[in-house]
């Protein structure tokens, strides 16, 4: 049972680590178009929570690196990008060791290149990556001593929407402590995709990680809590497009099992090393169809009223011009990115819709104590689905890429992105 009046923990002694934590409001203006449901024809009309982007800084005197977490479905590379050398200038941190990540809320506004949810507002992205630079800023001015550990706990309130039995219901927790054993930030990281909301209010929510986050900072008081949505790509609520109470109970089992587990961790440690590798893995794609079959889908034209929701035709449109210059395959270049917290706890950065037995893999392959798979984080190229998942078909493995670009991943991803998380953080395990 969480205490809705937390007992002060003892402190600690001094140690080489600091960090500091911030949340900035990233809320969109109603009429913005949104994204995660492609049954969406019109804009926003209304905002049932607002949106944050949340960071934390970690520093240990030699390394640093920071986290973030934005209430948004996903986040070009290229704002990716802008986002890392704007926070660099600003702070000093080293640019390649900031982590984002979206916690792919299918109720946040279109924040990137995606086919079929209408147009994207360039000047209002520029906007939201400058906030998300004001984020890590404010973390990076506010550093002080801490000390971290780490849980896990159990949330039922997630399903295998393909109907398999590959299921992860761990809720990772990292605490985060003043000084004075207050809480400075609690992390969360639970595989399951944010769909209560029902895409016909067509309002605008965080969904189930906001109301976790809450949570967190409501018994926390001036504690922030950070929600990393784990590889959940074929892996939904149990309940999805209801009412908003709900989006409030799932958030809040998700939230209060945080808050049980945070409780109940007593050896927390200030004295740890930070370690941040990455790697621009090089995938493959598989074939888009000859140029002549592609034209026929183009020539046969949109059904829809507004062009800029069919996503088929768009893609079809686009991925034309490629085929037509003999480019029917292409490499998909992939940033994983590892960090860890002394040699305990390790955090992994994919940029997909990552299916959970890949999430599961690298977690049992992992030499750490606490292994953490985080999803859509720095950009997200499509879903990341099991070969055997391409070998059954279905939605995402065969028809969504034409939302997020033109080629379809190739059959081998879960091999590939396993191996090269698993050896990064196998290496910085035994790194001496």
């Amino acid at each position: 049972m969480f205490l809705l009046n937390p007992i002060k923990m003892e402190g600690f002694e001094m140690g080489n680590l600091r960090a500091g934590a911030s949340k900035v409001d990233i809320t969109p203006y109603v009429g913005i178009w949104l994204c995660g449901f492609g049954a969406r024809f019109k804009p926003s009309e209304n905002i049932y929570d607002n949106l944050h982007a949340r960071a934390i800084v970690f520093d240990d005197g030699k390394e640093n690196f920071c986290m973030v977490t934005c209430d948004l479905l996903t986040l070009d590379q290229s704002s990716v990008e802008t986002i890392r050398k704007m926070a660099q200038d600003m702070t000093g941190l080293k640019g390649e060791n900031i982590f984002i990540s979206t916690t792919h809320t299918h109720s946040g506004p279109l924040s990137g290149h995606l086919k079929g949810f209408g147009p994207l507002d360039t000047a209002w992205v520029e906007i939201l990556e400058k906030k998300i630079v004001g984020a890590i800023s404010l973390a990076s001015r506010n550093m002080q001593d801490v000390a971290v550990s780490a849980g896990k706990g159990q949330a039922n309130v997630n399903l295998n929407r393909r109907g398999k039995s590959a299921i992860d219901r761990e809720l990772g927790v990292i605490r985060v402590n003043r000084s004075n054993g207050n809480p400075l930030a609690v992390i969360m990281t639970y595989p399951c995709h944010p769909v209560i909301v029902p895409w016909n209010t067509h309002s605008i929510s965080a969904d189930y990680p906001g109301i976790a986050s809450a949570l967190i900072e409501k018994v926390y008081n001036d504690a922030i809590g950070l929600f990393f949505t784990g590889t959940c790509g074929d892996i939904n609520p149990v309940s999805i497009c209801r009412e908003y109470s709900e989006v409030k109970r799932i958030g809040t089992i998700v939230g209060a099992e945080a808050l049980r587990v945070s409780e109940e961790l007593t050896s927390f440690n200030a004295e740890v090393e930070l370690k941040a590798t990455k790697e621009m893995l090089v995938l493959k794609s598989q074939e888009i169809p000859s140029a002549e079959k592609l034209q026929e889908i183009v020539d046969a034209g949109s059904q829809m009223a507004n062009i800029e929701l069919d996503w088929e035709y768009g893609w079809a449109k686009d991925a034309l011009e490629y085929a037509k210059a003999g480019k029917l395959s292409d490499d998909v270049p992939v940033e994983i990115q590892v960090l860890t917290l002394g040699n305990e706890i390790a955090l992994v950065g994919i940029p997909g819709e990552v299916f959970v037995e890949i999430g599961l893999a690298i977690k049992e392959k992992s030499p750490f104590k606490w292994t953490f798979p985080i999803e859509c984080t720095n950009g997200c190229v499509g879903y990341m689905p099991t070969r055997t998942a391409f070998d059954e078909g279905g939605y995402e493995p065969a028809m969504a890429f034409k939302l997020f670009g033109i080629y379809p991943m190739d059959m081998d991803v879960a091999e590939k992105v396993i191996d090269s998380a698993s050896k990064m953080v196998d290496d910085l395990r035994h790194e001496t």
